[in-house]
């Protein structure tokens, strides 16, 4: 990499390169840090002005405030004015910790707009020497009020169980007793365990429980008796509907493939008649039909 600078005669910043540098730094607060050292002293500028500024939103920006207070290169500390009126004084520093032990108050006035005006400061400074630093003010000690000592937190007592739910709470201690990050205690069990008697009533297993509790868990579980109750809800089997009956025989009741009779019913002969007239029209019948088996046999006379 070959770097390029140029000279410059005015309306510049040094900085050191400790902070350009800094890898305990992200690229952001070294940015924000280099823009604060560019401003004029006596200055106020608030995280709203900086983020609007810096195009960054105001969550980044207090945030990188915070690295750059932790780090020493930016504080905020109150200074008494006249009258005895506290006011925020902002400081910032190119050398980290290196802050003035006495508090110093902003400049009255604003200065005029535009680059005479910061010329001119700039001169006024190297020629006029600047006022003694006012006393730091004493610390005022907080006055601590007492307060009326709170009741001690009481839980709620643990669910009375009868034999199921007590029989659901135990299958679900076994289930989480070997994952860490899943202990519960009885009394979180109790209250689990109607959860758990829903789940057994739609045909669940221990093994799908283990199978719904166990996987996927984030590295720390802050609260595991409501990252089970969660796990419970949301992954909660289906309710199936029951399968349909097997089709029977019509006949019979024999079961079939298909509704209708089954192969016996439908070869069954038909039942001989019981009236005198029935069993003339079945002998009728019968000689019709032997005539003409009769007649399908003979064969035809061969035509001269």
């Amino acid at each position: 990499m070959r770097v390029n600078r140029s000279a410059h005669k005015g309306n510049f910043t040094v900085l050191p390169n400790e902070i350009l540098q800094n890898s305990g730094l992200r690229y952001g607060c070294r940015g924000l840090l280099a823009f604060l050292l560019s401003l004029s002293d006596g200055r106020w500028m608030p995280a709203e002005e900086m983020a609007r500024r810096s195009g960054d939103s105001l969550t980044n920006v207090r945030r990188y405030l915070r690295e750059l207070t932790a780090a020493g290169y930016y504080t905020v500390r109150p200074t008494r004015v006249a009258k005895g009126h506290l006011i925020s004084v902002q400081h910032v520093t190119d050398v980290a910790w290196k802050f003035p032990s006495l508090q110093v108050a902003p400049t009255a006035g604003k200065p005029e707009p535009g680059p005479r005006a910061l010329l001119k400061t700039k001169k006024q400074e190297q020629e006029t020497p600047l006022p003694p630093h006012p006393p730091e003010p004493p610390a005022i000690p907080r006055q601590r009020t007492r307060s009326a000592p709170r009741p001690p937190a009481t839980r709620p007592p643990a669910p009375v169980l009868d034999e199921r739910a007590r029989a659901a709470a135990d299958v679900l201690l076994r289930v989480v007793h070997r994952e860490p990050r899943l202990r519960i205690g009885e009394a979180e069990a109790a209250r689990l365990a109607p959860l758990v008697v829903v789940w057994t009533d739609r045909g669940s297993t221990p093994a799908d429980l283990a199978a719904a509790l166990l996987p996927g868990l984030p590295e720390q579980v802050g609260f595991p008796a409501g990252f089970i109750r969660r796990r419970l809800i949301d992954k909660l089997p289906a309710v199936l509907a029951p399968p349909a009956p097997a089709p029977t025989c019509d006949d019979c009741r024999a079961p079939v493939p298909r509704p209708g009779l089954c192969p016996p019913c439908t070869q069954a002969p038909t039942p001989s008649p019981t009236t005198s007239a029935d069993r003339a029209r079945a002998i009728a019948r019968a000689a019709v039909r032997a005539t003409r088996e009769a007649r399908s046999r003979t064969p035809a006379p061969a035509a001269h």
